[in-house]
């Protein structure tokens, strides 16, 4: 069995790009669901980080392998059903920095967080943004502690600095926000 040598690395540094579903120990294979149709950000890694209890391990990837419109992975001196058990249900991290991002899109973690403006008008932080059937949807806690529910589609936004963490609405939005 491989030896293990942990880093503590801070948990911000990473993006979530899969998570181990299922094993198949006779071909040495772990199941992904990727949570990006992007699955281009598994393919170019020679390594992935697993949060094992807070402790991050950093693990070379052998293939990848695409079958039946899954994804699977196999990883470097793991092949025993017992050894590839201890990552079923487990994350698949990668460097933020590693991450290849198209124009308009935006890491999750990146928006959390952000102040929420209409028309220079402070409206609140983003607390959450869900994963709901038709497209992603941006929880807004607003200054009378109530949410505020905006569907993550572009014309809502009139800018998005996922950097600074601020988001302006458009005046597309204003049917979603009651300025009362």
């Amino acid at each position: 069995m491989p030896s293990w040598k942990f880093k503590n690395k801070n948990l911000n540094e990473f993006v979530t790009i899969a998570v181990v579903t299922s094993v198949a120990a006779k071909d040495g294979l772990l199941k992904l669901k990727l949570f990006s149709e992007d699955n281009q950000q598994i393919l170019n890694q020679d390594f992935v980080f697993f949060n094992f209890f807070g402790n991050i391990r950093k693990i070379f990837i052998d293939e990848v392998v695409s079958r039946g419109g899954s994804c699977f992975v196999k990883l470097k001196d793991f092949a025993e059903e017992r050894e590839l058990q201890v990552f079923l249900n487990k994350e698949i991290l990668i460097p933020k920095y590693k991450i290849v991002l198209d124009k308009d899109t935006y890491l999750i973690s990146d928006l959390i967080g952000s102040e929420v403006y209409y028309k220079k008008k402070y409206i609140g932080k983003v607390e959450d943004v869900l994963d709901v059937p038709m497209n992603y949807v941006i929880e807004i806690r607003q200054k009378n502690n109530e949410m505020l529910m905006i569907p993550f589609v572009l014309k809502f936004f009139e800018r998005i600095d996922a950097e600074e963490k601020i988001i302006y609405l458009s005046k597309e939005s204003k049917f979603l926000y009651d300025e009362n």
